[in-house]
C-alpha cells in the first residue's frame, strides 16, 4: 500500500482568500499546459504549478522558472474547463514570493518585474531605456544581444533617450494604496512561507 501523502492547504487557502479561486477543482487535464506558449521553456508547466499549490508545496512553485516566465497571456485561464484563473494563480505566487522574500536570485525575469515597477513609480510611466540599461548592466554578457533590434526601434521612433513623464503623484498614491491592501492580505493569510519553506522543492515534479 502506497504511503499517505501529507497535504498542506496553506497555499491553496491563500489563493482562495486573495483570488477567490479553488485550485482543488483542477483535475489535471493539462489543457492549460497544452495552450501555454512558454511551457516548453520552463522546468515545470502550468498544471504542475497548480498541483504544487494543491499539495502545499510552495517551494516547488516559487523556485520554478515558470512563474517568472509566464507572460500573463491568460490562455491557460480561458482554456480551463473548471474556469480556474490559472494566470491569476501565477500572479499570486509571484506576489507571495516578493512578500515572503522567496524570489530566487537567479531569476532575471523577476528582476525585470522590479525594474518595471521602479521605473513606473519614478517617472509616472515606463521609461524603456532605463529598464533596458538596468537589466543589461546586471548581465554584461547580454549587453549586445539586442543591439540591432534597439537600432531599428530608435529608427522607427519606438524608443526615446528622454523619459516621458506621467502623473507621478497619482502613481505614488496608487502604489501606497496597493501596498496597504497587500499588507492587509498578507496579515489575513499569515506568513505562508514560515510553514512551507522547510519542505523543499520537488513535490510536484
Amino acid at each position: 500500500m502506497a504511503p499517505a501523502v501529507a497535504i498542506d492547504t496553506t497555499v491553496a487557502r491563500a489563493v482562495a482568500t486573495d483570488l477567490g479561486e479553488n485550485v482543488y477543482k483542477c483535475y489535471q487535464c493539462k489543457r492549460c499546459t497544452a495552450g501555454c506558449p512558454v511551457a516548453p521553456l520552463g522546468d515545470l508547466h502550468p498544471a504542475q504549478i497548480i498541483r504544487a499549490v494543491q499539495l502545499g508545496d510552495l517551494a516547488a512553485a516559487v523556485e520554478s522558472r515558470f512563474i517568472w516566465l509566464c507572460t500573463g497571456c491568460v490562455t491557460c485561464s480561458t482554456r480551463c474547463p473548471q474556469e480556474i484563473d490559472v494566470a491569476g494563480v501565477m500572479d499570486e505566487l509571484r506576489a507571495i514570493s516578493w512578500q515572503e522574500g522567496l524570489v530566487p536570485k537567479d531569476r532575471p525575469f523577476a528582476d525585470i518585474l522590479q525594474y518595471n515597477f521602479d521605473s513606473i513609480v519614478r517617472w509616472g510611466r515606463l521609461y524603456e531605456i532605463e529598464l533596458i540599461a538596468r537589466y543589461k548592466f546586471m548581465r554584461p554578457r547580454a549587453m549586445m544581444d539586442d543591439a540591432l533590434l534597439g537600432v531599428k526601434m530608435f529608427a522607427k521612433g519606438k524608443l526615446s533617450l528622454r523619459p516621458a513623464f506621467g502623473d507621478r503623484r497619482q502613481m505614488k498614491r496608487m502604489v501606497a494604496e496597493v501596498e496597504k491592501i497587500e499588507a492587509e492580505r498578507a496579515a489575513a493569510r499569515g506568513r505562508v512561507a514560515a510553514r512551507l519553506a522547510p519542505a523543499g522543492a520537488g513535490g510536484a515534479r
